[in-house]
């Protein structure tokens, strides 16, 4: 087995030998890696974390054969997820109860701590205002439901216990919350409404980022329908039928239409007279069942000023 760290790091890389083939992959890892949770290393598998012979595996049941490389991307080891601090940060909520809560978050605001930003992020606030959050079981994400990127506003469902949030994430993968958003896009698009279906998977050439790709991907779906037409851009409605890691952004700029003043998957451009800080796009409608009473939750967040000004100035766009 190979060890490509110093006795003062966490060994993230291995080659599989004999007595280890046909182990899980999460068991393998599990042994391996005592310095991380269960849960965690489960999670890190589905978010594409895992590299096999430098391909992401989401699959935690892989058995592993002779020679196989594995290795962890963005590690983050139990000791550093008990020290995530509560920090006591404002928080927009828009809808609470004893199961869960609904917050507008702002642009800027990291969901989580990951590798190299352990604090002023939500969960850091939220424990801070719900210290229950933290459970026994070391976790990055307590009560996470779902997430949006940092430059992204907008409504997000917190848990606030083990069973809700399990219940939430079932509806989540079942495709039954409903997740709408407003964009500002480059450029006009010309249908009224249409459906962008392309699998996403993480780019070869920078793990970091997503892409359009048959390989090692996801199904992902984005539709969408004009809400406003302007000289140079497009301002649309946009729902979730997938939740895949910037699933929106990549889509928009697969068809040409990036959105506007996303650093990633845009021209970085900001023209026409736009004063933005920040990506236009913001998490503004939220359908989902309540999972205890199973009543409809219908929220909406208006757009912040930031972007509500840039609409205002429309003889700009």
């Amino acid at each position: 087995m190979n060890n490509d760290t110093s006795p003062s790091t966490v060994q993230t890389q291995w080659t599989i030998s004999d007595e280890q083939v046909g182990t899980r992959l999460d068991r393998f890892l599990a042994a391996q890696v005592s310095e991380l949770s269960r849960s965690a290393i489960q999670q890190l598998i589905a978010d594409g974390s895992i590299l096999i012979n430098e391909k992401v595996s989401t699959k935690a049941g892989y058995a592993l054969r002779l020679n196989d490389s594995v290795r962890i991307l963005n590690f983050v080891p139990s000791s550093a997820v008990k020290n995530v601090v509560p920090q006591a940060m404002p928080l927009n909520i828009v809808y609470e109860d004893v199961d869960f809560l609904v917050l507008n978050k702002v642009a800027g605001m990291v969901v989580h701590p990951a590798p190299g930003h352990y604090d002023d992020t939500l969960v850091n606030a939220l424990l801070a205002r719900y210290p229950e959050l933290r459970t026994k079981e070391a976790d990055l994400r307590p009560g996470i439901v779902h997430r949006l990127d940092r430059d992204t506003s907008g409504l997000l469902i917190v848990a606030k216990n083990l069973r809700t949030q399990a219940a939430l994430i079932e509806q989540m993968k079942a495709h039954q919350i409903e997740k709408r958003y407003l964009a500002l896009v480059e450029g006009v698009i010309a249908l009224e409404r249409g459906s962008i279906d392309a699998p996403i998977g993480r780019d070869p050439r920078n793990r970091q980022q997503m892409t359009i790709t048959s390989v090692d991907s996801k199904d992902a779906i984005t539709h969408f329908k004009v809400e406003e037409r302007f000289q140079h851009h497009t301002l649309v409605l946009l729902q979730l039928e997938t939740g895949r890691t910037h699933q929106i952004r990549v889509h928009l700029k697969a068809i040409g239409h990036p959105v506007v003043g996303d650093p990633t998957y845009g021209t970085n451009r900001l023209r026409y007279g736009i004063n933005l800080k920040r990506q236009f796009l913001h998490a503004y409608q939220l359908r989902f069942l309540h999972p205890t009473t199973g009543a409809t939750i219908e929220l909406e967040a208006p757009l912040p000023p930031e972007l509500q000004s840039v609409l205002d100035q429309s003889e700009h766009l």
